[in-house]
Protein backbone atom coordinates (compact mmCIF):
# COMPACT_ATOMS: atom_id res chain seq x y z
CA UNK A 1 0.00 0.00 0.00
CA UNK A 2 1.59 3.35 -1.58
CA UNK A 3 1.65 5.97 1.54
CA UNK A 4 -1.47 5.95 4.62
CA UNK A 5 -4.15 4.53 3.76
CA UNK A 6 -7.20 7.53 4.27
CA UNK A 7 -9.29 8.11 7.51
CA UNK A 8 -12.34 6.86 5.85
CA UNK A 9 -10.85 3.47 4.86
CA UNK A 10 -9.73 3.37 8.33
CA UNK A 11 -13.07 3.59 9.76
CA UNK A 12 -14.57 1.24 7.51
CA UNK A 13 -11.65 -1.21 8.79
CA UNK A 14 -12.59 -0.63 11.92
CA UNK A 15 -16.22 -1.55 11.16
CA UNK A 16 -15.53 -4.48 9.47
CA UNK A 17 -16.60 -3.06 6.14
CA UNK A 18 -13.72 -3.48 3.83
CA UNK A 19 -13.98 -6.49 1.25
CA UNK A 20 -11.14 -9.43 2.02
CA UNK A 21 -8.35 -8.28 0.58
CA UNK A 22 -8.25 -4.63 1.07
CA UNK A 23 -8.70 -5.55 4.71
CA UNK A 24 -5.41 -7.72 4.19
CA UNK A 25 -3.80 -4.80 2.82
CA UNK A 26 -5.45 -2.31 5.24
CA UNK A 27 -4.55 -4.69 8.82
CA UNK A 28 -1.16 -5.13 7.22
CA UNK A 29 -0.05 -1.41 7.22
CA UNK A 30 -1.70 -0.48 10.45
CA UNK A 31 0.46 -3.18 12.51
CA UNK A 32 3.50 -1.93 10.56
CA UNK A 33 2.84 1.74 10.86
CA UNK A 34 2.71 3.74 14.09
CA UNK A 35 1.30 6.33 13.02
CA UNK A 36 -2.18 4.30 11.50
CA UNK A 37 -1.90 2.49 14.39
CA UNK A 38 -2.53 5.23 16.45
CA UNK A 39 -5.59 6.31 14.07
CA UNK A 40 -7.14 2.82 14.58
CA UNK A 41 -6.65 3.47 18.33
CA UNK A 42 -8.25 7.09 18.45
CA UNK A 43 -11.31 5.12 16.37
CA UNK A 44 -12.19 2.91 18.84
CA UNK A 45 -11.62 5.37 22.24
CA UNK A 46 -14.23 7.25 19.82
CA UNK A 47 -16.82 4.07 19.44
CA UNK A 48 -16.11 4.10 23.73
CA UNK A 49 -17.43 7.22 24.22
CA UNK A 50 -19.93 7.04 21.71
CA UNK A 51 -21.70 4.17 23.38
CA UNK A 52 -21.25 5.34 27.18
CA UNK A 53 -23.19 8.03 26.20
CA UNK A 54 -26.78 6.29 25.87
CA UNK A 55 -26.06 2.96 27.95
CA UNK A 56 -28.79 0.26 26.76
CA UNK A 57 -27.60 -1.96 29.40
CA UNK A 58 -29.18 0.16 32.39
CA UNK A 59 -32.48 -1.79 31.99
CA UNK A 60 -32.38 -5.31 33.70
CA UNK A 61 -32.06 -8.26 31.72
CA UNK A 62 -34.53 -10.40 30.11
CA UNK A 63 -37.38 -8.03 31.21
CA UNK A 64 -40.18 -7.32 28.34
CA UNK A 65 -43.11 -5.18 28.11
CA UNK A 66 -45.96 -5.10 26.15
CA UNK A 67 -48.21 -2.12 27.39
CA UNK A 68 -51.21 -1.85 25.89
CA UNK A 69 -52.83 0.98 28.58
CA UNK A 70 -51.63 4.43 29.31
CA UNK A 71 -50.78 5.14 32.99
CA UNK A 72 -51.61 7.70 35.24
CA UNK A 73 -47.87 9.01 35.30
CA UNK A 74 -48.12 11.74 32.49
CA UNK A 75 -44.16 11.04 31.71
CA UNK A 76 -44.70 7.50 31.51
CA UNK A 77 -44.61 6.55 27.55
CA UNK A 78 -47.34 4.21 26.16
CA UNK A 79 -45.86 1.53 23.50
CA UNK A 80 -48.88 0.25 20.56
CA UNK A 81 -49.11 -4.01 21.10
CA UNK A 82 -47.44 -4.41 17.88
CA UNK A 83 -44.22 -3.33 19.77
CA UNK A 84 -42.21 -4.02 22.75
CA UNK A 85 -40.21 -1.93 25.09
CA UNK A 86 -37.17 -4.70 25.70
CA UNK A 87 -34.42 -4.41 28.52
CA UNK A 88 -31.22 -4.20 26.64
CA UNK A 89 -28.04 -6.72 27.55
CA UNK A 90 -24.21 -5.46 27.75
CA UNK A 91 -23.59 -4.62 24.25
CA UNK A 92 -21.02 -6.72 22.30
CA UNK A 93 -18.58 -5.62 19.90
CA UNK A 94 -18.86 -7.73 16.14
CA UNK A 95 -19.24 -6.68 13.03
CA UNK A 96 -21.99 -4.76 12.55
CA UNK A 97 -21.40 -0.96 11.13
CA UNK A 98 -20.54 1.82 13.96
CA UNK A 99 -21.02 5.41 13.87
CA UNK A 100 -18.05 6.67 15.42
CA UNK A 101 -18.53 10.69 15.79
CA UNK A 102 -19.90 11.65 19.29
CA UNK A 103 -23.63 12.27 17.96
CA UNK A 104 -23.54 12.25 14.20
CA UNK A 105 -27.30 11.64 13.84
CA UNK A 106 -28.71 14.72 16.00
CA UNK A 107 -30.74 16.49 13.07
CA UNK A 108 -30.92 20.32 13.51
CA UNK A 109 -33.85 22.51 14.31
CA UNK A 110 -35.36 25.72 14.96
CA UNK A 111 -34.03 27.36 18.12
CA UNK A 112 -31.34 24.60 19.09
CA UNK A 113 -33.73 21.44 19.08
CA UNK A 114 -32.64 17.96 17.46
CA UNK A 115 -33.47 14.58 17.46
CA UNK A 116 -31.31 11.59 17.70
CA UNK A 117 -32.03 7.33 16.81
CA UNK A 118 -29.85 5.12 18.38
CA UNK A 119 -29.75 1.26 17.88
CA UNK A 120 -28.22 -1.18 20.20
CA UNK A 121 -28.23 -4.94 20.23
CA UNK A 122 -25.88 -7.77 19.72
CA UNK A 123 -23.24 -5.24 18.49
CA UNK A 124 -22.19 -1.41 18.68
CA UNK A 125 -24.51 1.22 19.63
CA UNK A 126 -24.91 3.49 16.20
CA UNK A 127 -26.96 6.15 15.25
CA UNK A 128 -28.90 6.66 12.13
CA UNK A 129 -28.94 9.77 10.29
CA UNK A 130 -32.62 11.40 9.34
CA UNK A 131 -33.02 10.08 5.38
CA UNK A 132 -30.84 7.58 5.73
CA UNK A 133 -32.25 3.86 5.35
CA UNK A 134 -30.64 1.05 8.25
CA UNK A 135 -30.56 -2.44 8.64
CA UNK A 136 -31.78 -3.89 11.95
CA UNK A 137 -29.94 -7.34 12.89
CA UNK A 138 -32.61 -9.91 14.79
CA UNK A 139 -33.09 -8.27 18.13
CA UNK A 140 -31.52 -4.63 17.65
CA UNK A 141 -33.85 -2.23 19.53
CA UNK A 142 -33.91 1.40 19.13
CA UNK A 143 -33.59 4.90 21.48
CA UNK A 144 -34.78 8.18 20.85
CA UNK A 145 -33.51 11.36 22.00
CA UNK A 146 -33.90 15.12 21.71
CA UNK A 147 -33.19 18.38 22.63
CA UNK A 148 -36.32 20.11 23.04
CA UNK A 149 -35.27 23.67 22.40
CA UNK A 150 -38.04 26.21 22.82
CA UNK A 151 -40.62 22.96 22.21
CA UNK A 152 -42.59 21.60 25.53
CA UNK A 153 -44.16 18.62 23.94
CA UNK A 154 -43.15 15.45 22.32
CA UNK A 155 -44.19 12.29 20.55
CA UNK A 156 -43.27 9.43 18.36
CA UNK A 157 -45.04 7.11 16.39
CA UNK A 158 -44.00 5.03 13.83
CA UNK A 159 -45.44 3.50 10.28
CA UNK A 160 -45.00 0.07 8.75
CA UNK A 161 -45.48 -1.30 5.31
CA UNK A 162 -49.00 -2.24 5.95
CA UNK A 163 -49.53 1.60 7.01
CA UNK A 164 -50.48 0.46 10.70
CA UNK A 165 -49.36 3.47 12.67
CA UNK A 166 -48.02 2.52 15.99
CA UNK A 167 -47.95 4.86 18.84
CA UNK A 168 -44.24 4.59 20.79
CA UNK A 169 -44.39 7.74 23.11
CA UNK A 170 -47.08 9.36 24.42
CA UNK A 171 -49.25 10.44 27.53
CA UNK A 172 -53.02 9.54 27.94
CA UNK A 173 -53.40 10.40 24.11
CA UNK A 174 -51.45 13.37 24.17
CA UNK A 175 -48.04 14.14 22.93
CA UNK A 176 -45.65 14.00 26.40
CA UNK A 177 -43.96 16.73 28.31
CA UNK A 178 -40.55 17.44 27.42
CA UNK A 179 -38.06 16.57 30.51
CA UNK A 180 -37.04 20.06 31.98
CA UNK A 181 -33.06 21.01 30.88
CA UNK A 182 -31.67 21.92 28.18
CA UNK A 183 -29.93 19.06 27.51
CA UNK A 184 -30.21 15.92 25.64
CA UNK A 185 -32.82 14.08 26.89
CA UNK A 186 -33.47 10.11 25.84
CA UNK A 187 -37.23 9.13 25.63
CA UNK A 188 -37.64 6.18 28.46
CA UNK A 189 -36.96 1.86 27.41
CA UNK A 190 -35.88 0.78 24.50
CA UNK A 191 -38.24 -0.73 21.47
CA UNK A 192 -38.22 -3.69 19.24
CA UNK A 193 -40.13 -3.76 16.14
CA UNK A 194 -41.94 -6.90 15.64
CA UNK A 195 -42.58 -8.17 11.80
CA UNK A 196 -40.23 -7.43 8.60
CA UNK A 197 -40.35 -4.73 6.38
CA UNK A 198 -39.87 -1.09 6.66
CA UNK A 199 -40.72 0.84 9.76
CA UNK A 200 -40.59 5.08 9.66
CA UNK A 201 -40.14 6.04 12.53
CA UNK A 202 -40.79 10.10 13.77
CA UNK A 203 -40.33 12.35 16.00
CA UNK A 204 -42.68 15.30 16.53
CA UNK A 205 -41.39 18.41 18.96
CA UNK A 206 -44.28 20.98 19.25
CA UNK A 207 -45.68 23.90 20.84
CA UNK A 208 -48.59 22.45 21.81
CA UNK A 209 -49.87 18.78 22.56
CA UNK A 210 -51.00 17.03 19.88
CA UNK A 211 -53.70 14.47 19.78
CA UNK A 212 -52.42 10.65 18.92
CA UNK A 213 -55.39 10.47 17.11
CA UNK A 214 -54.74 13.52 14.84
CA UNK A 215 -50.91 12.04 14.07
CA UNK A 216 -51.79 8.81 13.27
CA UNK A 217 -54.50 10.11 11.11
CA UNK A 218 -51.81 12.29 9.50
CA UNK A 219 -49.50 9.96 9.42
CA UNK A 220 -51.99 7.60 7.40
CA UNK A 221 -53.04 9.94 4.98
CA UNK A 222 -49.08 10.78 4.66
CA UNK A 223 -48.96 6.67 3.80
CA UNK A 224 -51.47 6.74 1.78
CA UNK A 225 -50.44 9.71 -0.51
CA UNK A 226 -47.06 7.67 -1.38
CA UNK A 227 -49.12 5.02 -2.83
CA UNK A 228 -48.69 2.57 0.31
CA UNK A 229 -45.02 2.79 0.23
CA UNK A 230 -43.90 3.61 3.54
CA UNK A 231 -39.99 4.28 2.22
CA UNK A 232 -41.37 7.38 0.21
CA UNK A 233 -43.66 9.07 2.95
CA UNK A 234 -43.35 12.67 2.95
CA UNK A 235 -43.73 15.05 6.16
CA UNK A 236 -47.06 14.12 8.03
CA UNK A 237 -48.07 18.10 7.80
CA UNK A 238 -48.44 17.70 11.49
CA UNK A 239 -48.37 21.52 14.01
CA UNK A 240 -44.69 21.34 14.57
CA UNK A 241 -40.72 20.00 13.64
CA UNK A 242 -40.72 16.31 12.17
CA UNK A 243 -37.70 14.01 12.39
CA UNK A 244 -38.04 11.13 10.11
CA UNK A 245 -35.78 7.54 10.72
CA UNK A 246 -36.28 5.03 7.67
CA UNK A 247 -35.60 1.38 9.41
CA UNK A 248 -35.86 -2.35 7.33
CA UNK A 249 -36.68 -5.36 10.02
CA UNK A 250 -35.05 -8.16 9.56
Amino acid sequence: MSGHPSEWTLRRLHAGELPGPETQQAQAHVSSCPECHEVMKGLEADQTRFEEEVPFERFAAGVERAMREPTAAPSRPRFNGLLVAVAATVLLAVGVRPLLSPSPSLNRLKGGASAELRIGGDGPQRAVLPGDTEELLPGERVRLGYVAGPYPYVMAVSVDDTGEVSELYSALGMSLPVEAGAGRHWLPESVQFTGTGHERVVLVLSEKPLSVEIVQAAARRAWEAAGGKVETMSTLGVEGEEIHWLLRKP
